[in-house]
């Protein structure tokens, strides 16, 4: 039994040394990577906020106004929310709306970032609702306007739920398409 002992404290003794050695050539590459220049990564955290389609900020506001036009005529449509005169006043509402939009969900993340989160979107909801009770009141005044008060924060809430599919579903497909572009390489 002795002799089996030493052998096996031995070899553990070997194993330990080999280890050791296995450690220090792991530090010395960490060190020299260290050390490359260029090497230095800059950590980079995006938050969407689910505010954009794409990077290009151009096919970014194509979409937004397409989208926004399609599900305003479709809530205007199919629910009594709203008189419009003219379908041109749905096609000058989307404009507004996405430019709007884009305007102040770009000022309100690149400066009260704090307050989107801690509000959990619901800052944006109030931002449209204020945009449609003025765009009622006191732009579009007798050729667009809200049958009742109560219509407009239903129909920002329908326009919210909606937008927020869709954009899943978009986005989705996106990804979708992207994975088999890069698999067909």
């Amino acid at each position: 039994m002795d002799k089996e002992d030493r052998d096996i404290r031995k070899e553990i003794e070997e194993l330990e040394k080999l280890i050791e050695q296995v450690k220090m050539q792991n530090e010395e590459e960490k060190k020299k990577q260290n050390k490359k220049p260029g090497n230095e990564k800059q950590i980079v955290v995006k938050i969407n906020l689910g505010m954009e389609y794409s990077n290009n900020v151009f096919i970014n506001l194509a979409v937004s106004f397409f989208v926004n036009f399609l599900v305003v005529l479709a809530l205007l449509s199919v629910f009594d929310f709203a008189y419009y005169s003219h379908i041109s006043y749905i096609f000058l509402i989307a404009i507004i709306l996405t430019l709007y939009e884009e305007i102040y969900r770009r000022h309100l993340t690149k400066y009260f970032l704090s307050l989107v989160i801690f509000s959990s979107g619901l800052i944006f909801f109030l931002m449209n609702l204020l945009l449609f009770y003025f765009l009622d009141l006191a732009i579009f005044q007798s050729n667009f306007y809200f049958n009742s008060h109560w219509d407009p924060i239903v129909f920002v809430m329908f326009l919210h739920f909606i937008r927020f599919v869709l954009k899943a579903i978009i986005t989705h497909l996106k990804r979708t398409i992207n994975l088999k572009g890069l698999r067909r390489r």
